[in-house]
């Protein structure tokens, strides 16, 4: 199915005008179809065989899901909440103030028991979850195709980090899960267990320098980041040290990334973190109360692996949270255009306004732990090797 690039005919000199291009039908049809949300697109399926068949071609999924992760088409951001039972929020509807939120329920094909599952990334659609057990999957959430990965026999102890990814360079997603082993030596070294989806098979990555990390690795331009931090004592009381750690999943290889802003090292927090927003990333940190009465403090950074382009954008004073039960016990999301910021925390979901110093509740929990959140757009793609060959 060639696209229309391959049917432009060039200048006629003889003629001295163009001629009129050959358009096959289904290149108009595979553009129209590209512009839809998944739902519809997964409703036509059911028309006929060659309507199933064309929505299926890897050349329409890669060209529907350029235009999700640009943001091209309208509302296929949405946010996936690890509640009991999984819920999924439109990003447009949550980010408009005066907009009703509709919470959509979702539903894993598996049997996963939720409060003993974790979020292992998100990456073009899909979802990589892990539960407790030991069992690792990926998901789309629209089109519900799911895969059960194989099992990790042969990692050496409990995972303590792990990321999910996509490696342009070998056109495969990477499932990466981490953890410390010591050498022959006596020496702490970093262990991981690298999956590719197109091999369905896991290999080990041993004896990589010792790095102390924990939880869900943070994707921005096919690399995942941590923080890394330590106490150390300094004038009679500890103090937290924290550096950036990314994980090129081309190179498969940590680094330290451009140092953090050398105004965070002058702070006492009490713990940081990390995530990413609009194509960047932040920092948030936790203030010690005794020395500060802003609660958190977020930086930016503008301009990636720059480290002058740290930008402190917002901090969120101690008071509004007395409402809010354990103000430590939460988790940023995302920031809005609006300069609103979206954090789970043991209510639910919830969004400060900076400007009003004021919060809002966007999803109350029933539960009492801290729920899940990550940020996921709606594509066709599938974890089903065979259904994106080429993509």
């Amino acid at each position: 199915m060639a696209g229309l690039q391959n049917r432009r005919q060039k200048l006629d000199p003889s003629a001295g005008v163009f001629k009129r291009p050959r358009i096959d039908s289904d290149d108009i049809i595979i553009e129209i179809l590209s512009r839809l949300p998944v739902k519809s697109l997964l409703r036509f399926r059911c028309v006929c065989k060659s309507w199933q068949t064309l929505i299926s071609d890897s050349h329409l999924v890669r060209k529907h899901l350029r235009r999700a992760v640009r943001g091209v088409n309208a509302n296929s951001c949405k946010l996936l909440i690890s509640n009991s039972p999984l819920y999924s929020i439109d990003y447009e509807e949550l980010e408009d103030v005066n907009s009703f939120v509709a919470i959509r329920e979702l539903h894993l094909p598996v049997p996963l028991v939720l409060d003993r599952m974790s979020i292992v990334g998100s990456c073009n659609g899909l979802i990589c979850l892990h539960e407790n057990k030991g069992d690792f999957f990926l998901w789309n959430p629209c089109t519900r195709d799911t895969l059960k990965l194989p099992g990790v026999t042969y990692f050496p102890s409990s995972p303590m980090f792990y990321g999910f990814g996509y490696d342009s360079t070998i056109e495969d997603y990477k499932v990466i899960v981490g953890g410390t082993s010591s050498s022959e030596s006596g020496l702490l070294t970093t262990t991981i267990a690298l999956f590719t989806l197109k091999s369905g098979s896991w290999r080990t990555v041993q004896d990589l320098n010792y790095v102390k990390l924990n939880g869900q690795g943070c994707l921005l331009n096919e690399a995942l980041h941590w923080v890394e931090f330590e106490w150390r004592l300094e004038a009679s009381f500890y103090v937290l040290s924290s550096r950036i750690i990314s994980f090129d999943l081309a190179g498969e290889k940590f680094q330290e990334m451009v140092p953090l802003s050398s105004y965070l090292s002058d702070q006492k927090y009490i713990s940081i973190r990390i995530g990413t927003t609009t194509n960047c990333l932040f920092v948030y940190m936790f203030n010690h109360r005794n020395f500060s009465d802003i609660a958190i403090t977020i930086w930016v950074m503008k301009e990636y692996g720059v480290k002058e382009s740290w930008t402190k954008i917002i901090d969120i004073p101690s008071k509004p949270f007395r409402p809010l039960e354990g103000v430590f016990f939460l988790n940023l999301i995302c920031i809005f255009e609006s300069g609103e910021v979206c954090m789970s925390c043991a209510g639910g979901l919830v969004s400060y306004n900076p400007k009003e110093n004021t919060f809002r509740s966007v999803l109350s929990s029933p539960v009492i732990w801290l729920p899940e959140a990550i940020m996921y757009v709606e594509t066709l793609v599938s974890p089903v090797v065979e259904s994106w060959a080429d993509i």
